[in-house]
């Protein structure tokens, strides 16, 4: 099930921090997601800002929890985790978590999205290539066509898929045996999952969005990771504006700096950060920036 790439699909690379691509084709478990064109300098910059374990892991204290039992007790038996499923509005950490599960696990991860998956071959030319306690990240899960979603359900609970060989009344389904594995679906939208996928995943986890205190503890850390001053006045300030969401939080703190820079010394003040978030046009009701969000809110996932 090789060849060009079907007519729109969209593949993203996964580059490891410490290394690169497996022999296998697989990737280092702490991967990180980047266009494959190389332009998207902000999107591979949010990246570099996404914590890699539980611990660094800011908010959602009920999954994070959660999450980390379920990792932790499988570890210990040396078995593979239960089948995890996210869900919740974009930009609170569905794929961040999904790239930790991995990193935690200390296993590869292979990454790929609902949309991407629009026949039963090409989920089976994924499955067929997955190693032993590798984590499969659907992204935007509630997507898949239902052929793939049938042949999912079979992968997920007997670890086996059905290719079907030639059409017709000729036809025949040859089992192939899969290694254990681990999915993590990503939805924004668990309703829209069919029952028989959703009762597939031995864990659910809900993400709600963070309050000012969670925010105020993520631009903390990303501004040391990029190197900014930044006075506590000014990352509250971004941080009240910021519609209870990190990657809202992360690209305003960036626009601050940019302004800090071309206007200031550089240093992020409470100040600047007014100046600039009102350049923007981002409101004092957290109603976000018109320009810089409304994609993120209505379109993306985490």
């Amino acid at each position: 099930m090789t060849g060009e790439p079907r007519p729109g699909f969209r593949s993203e690379i996964v580059e490891g921090f410490g290394g690169g691509r497996e022999d296998d084709g697989s990737f280092d478990a702490t991967a990180r997601i980047v266009d494959p064109g190389g332009a998207d300098d902000e999107r591979a910059v949010e990246v570099a800002l996404r914590p890699r374990r539980l611990s660094e892991f800011p908010g959602q204290p009920r999954v994070r929890d959660q999450l980390g039992l379920v990792l932790e007790a499988a570890r210990r038996r040396g078995s593979v985790p239960d089948h995890v499923l996210l869900s919740g509005p974009p930009g609170l950490g569905k794929t961040t978590l999904a790239m930790i599960v991995a990193a935690e696990l200390e296993r590869p991860i292979r990454v790929t999205s609902g949309p991407a998956i629009q026949h039963a071959g090409d989920l089976a030319s994924v499955l067929s290539s997955l190693v032993e306690g590798e984590v499969l990240f659907l992204d935007e899960i509630h997507r898949m066509s239902r052929t793939a979603e049938e042949m999912l359900y079979l992968a997920m609970e007997d670890f086996r898929v059905d290719i079907i060989v030639g059409k017709g009344p000729g036809a025949t389904a040859i089992p192939l045996e899969l290694p254990p594995f681990t999915v993590v679906g990503a939805t924004t939208r668990a309703g829209l999952l069919p029952a028989p996928l959703r009762d597939r995943f031995g864990f659910t986890g809900h993400l709600d969005f963070y309050d000012v205190a969670d925010l105020e503890a993520i631009l903390v850390r990303s501004a040391g990771l990029l190197a900014l001053t930044a006075d506590d006045e000014a990352l509250t300030e971004i941080a009240g504006r910021s519609r209870g969401t990190p990657r809202i939080a992360n690209r305003l703190l960036r626009r601050v700096r940019d302004w800090a820079q071309v206007h200031g010394d550089g240093t992020v003040t409470c100040d600047a950060a007014r100046a600039a978030l009102a350049l923007f046009d981002v409101g004092l009701v957290a109603l976000g920036d018109r320009a810089l969000t409304t994609d993120v809110v209505e379109n993306r996932g985490a």
